[in-house]
């Protein structure tokens, strides 16, 4: 009779504990490559052809197989688009499809050093309008050298309360990549 109630009890405190305000995981992204699109902005050339940068994990194992240097025209307009994949996967996965969907839970942070390279507005927004960052618009100043970097922060809810605020901070960390950085 004792390891009945034993039981009883046990089995009732599992119960309880296990359905009382657990929320599924909201994992981050495994994302192996990042591609960075800069297209020249000139309305008189429908010809204006895309510069692609690129930094690759292949693996997913923490290894950069590819980095590289970003090389742009000093005091120029580019549309930026970053582009996510997971190449693990045969075919590979467009990551950035998921960021696009979760975009609420989702913010790019730009960082760049020295600030007078360039200047870059995010163009995409969440259904909150706050920034996505997936596009935007660059403005490069004069010649120099420098850093980019992107980071990627994953901001799910906590405790069933939204946490993006448009600020890089709360949240986990997807991507963070710094890019050598030349304006000619």
């Amino acid at each position: 009779m004792y390891k009945y109630y034993s039981f009883l009890i046990v089995f009732f405190l599992v119960s309880c504990i296990h359905g009382e305000g657990i929320e599924p995981s909201d994992d981050n992204e495994l994302i192996t490559t990042v591609k960075l699109v800069f297209t020249p902005q000139d309305d008189d050339d429908d010809t204006t052809i895309p510069l692609n940068f690129y930094w690759k994990d292949t693996e997913g194992d923490g290894v950069v197989d590819r980095l590289d240097p970003i090389v742009l025209n000093d005091n120029t307009q580019y549309d930026l688009q970053v582009q996510l994949f997971d190449e693990t996967k045969t075919p590979r996965v467009d990551i950035s499809k998921a960021i696009v969907e979760e975009a609420d839970v989702h913010l790019f942070v730009y960082k760049i050093i020295p600030a007078s390279l360039l200047k870059l507005s995010i163009k995409d927004r969440d259904s909150k309008g706050l920034a996505l960052g997936l596009r935007g618009d660059i403005k490069t100043g004069s010649k120099g050298n420098g850093k980019m970097r992107v980071l990627l922060k994953h901001q799910p809810p906590v405790n069933g309360q939204h946490v993006k605020n448009g600020q890089e901070e709360p949240g986990s960390t997807d991507v963070d990549i710094e890019f050598n950085i030349s304006i000619k």
